[in-house]
């Protein structure tokens, strides 16, 4: 949406002395963006908020108006001269309006509304959007996430270094964000270190390899400052919408509690909130995993060995490399029952050793009976590895 913004800006900017040109250029980037064009041409020349239906319209009558206003007083009618007579006499959106030069508006709500060091959204901003996105997806039934961030032991490079060498690190990961975010996503400075992400119309396990990617973008990183060269981590925590709640404070907290389990669980990890009290949720499970990339070509099945399991995922060691994102379907043996088969997608790689990787993958929202029967596998494999080891006692 930012990028609507400034191309739609840099038209008035360039074009203010020739409407019929900047009306042409604002309709060739109508064609180009769609409708979400529309609400932020209206907000730019009248700051209302506007559905892209009704701001469609607006804008077609204003155009219109423009036209006729011209032919009644045989003479050029500037386009913000019409839009404030339409507004003002016509539909009454504005009762008192203000005039003001665009560039000094944009100016002045920018400092408002962004953080002066980073450049991401402020934490007002981010509470009234997340609001906003939250209202959208109830009306449209459609998916939110919310990723929280923290950067890890920040205190120790504000002591070691200096709160220069700190807004330095901040504004290198804000930057790693901003690149790997898709335009219609979210960033904020939440505050202090803390860095948050609203990710519309995203699923919880498509949100995870987000986060994941900005992870280890952030791991592999590093700066220089003043002769030493400084590298850092980050934590975060995922909820989302409706899956785990439906209130954006209801969700945000989910999310900060999701990431003190990922700074509890060592740091320089991402992990979801699960309303799932068991101390079992994951166990250890060794044994053969057999998986095969999803997609065109992708025929061959490839051996591991699996680490761990939980109803939500599996971690296993292979010796080939995996990329983060990647769909695979996974073919495992559990309680000695017949092979079990689960799609899932990569959301972790880590290096053990030379042609060793661990890889986490997330399991594609199994369905009712497929949680059933693996959380069925799951407690038989649990409670024949208790027998075996309450018999290794004698």
């Amino acid at each position: 949406m930012e990028t609507i913004r400034e191309n739609i800006l840099q038209c008035f900017d360039k074009f203010a002395d020739d409407d019929k040109r900047l009306i042409a250029e604002l309709n060739g980037l109508i064609a180009l963006y769609g409708e979400s064009a529309f609400p932020v041409i209206i907000h730019i020349l009248t700051n209302l908020e506007m559905e892209p239906a009704r701001a469609a319209k607006c804008w077609k009558l204003v155009t219109a108006h423009t036209q006729g206003m011209h032919a009644l007083l045989n003479r050029e009618v500037n386009l913000r001269t019409a839009v404030c007579d339409y507004f003002c006499t016509i539909s009454k959106d504005l009762r008192n309006p203000k005039v003001i030069e665009i560039k000094l508006f944009e100016e002045t709500a920018r400092s408002s509304k962004y953080d002066s060091l980073t450049s991401l959204l402020n934490r007002r901003s981010f509470d009234e959007d997340l609001n906003q996105e939250i209202a959208r997806a109830k009306r449209h039934n459609i998916d939110v996430s919310v990723l929280f961030f923290d950067m890890d032991d920040f205190k120790n490079i504000n002591d070691s270094f200096g709160h220069q060498a700190g807004d330095a690190v901040l504004k290198r990961v804000a930057h790693i964000i901003m690149t790997e975010k898709r335009i219609e996503d979210i960033a904020a400075r939440f505050g202090g270190e803390e860095l948050a992400l609203i990710l519309p119309e995203t699923t919880k396990l498509n949100a995870m390899v987000l986060g994941e990617r900005i992870r280890d973008r952030v791991e592999r990183e590093q700066i220089s400052y003043d002769d030493y060269t400084i590298r850092f981590t980050l934590s975060g925590g995922l909820a989302a919408f409706p899956l785990d709640a439906t209130e954006a404070d209801t969700l945000l907290g989910f999310a900060d509690q999701a990431l003190y389990r990922a700074k509890r669980s060592g740091k320089n990890t991402i992990c979801f909130y699960s309303d799932d009290k068991r101390r079992e949720t994951r166990i250890d499970f060794s044994g053969e995993v057999l998986f095969r990339k999803l997609g065109f070509g992708e025929a061959s099945e490839m051996p591991a060995r699996s680490k761990s399991i939980s109803i939500s995922g599996i971690r296993f060691e292979s010796s080939h490399p995996i990329q983060v994102g990647t769909k695979m379907q996974l073919t495992l043996s559990l309680a000695r029952e017949a092979p079990f088969f689960l799609v899932g997608t990569v959301v972790r790689v880590d290096t053990c050793g030379p042609g060793s990787y661990e890889i986490s993958s997330a399991f594609s929202e199994p369905d009712r009976v497929t949680k059933k029967e693996l959380n069925k596998y799951l407690g038989q494999y649990r409670d024949e590895t208790k027998r075996a080891t309450a018999g290794s006692r004698y």
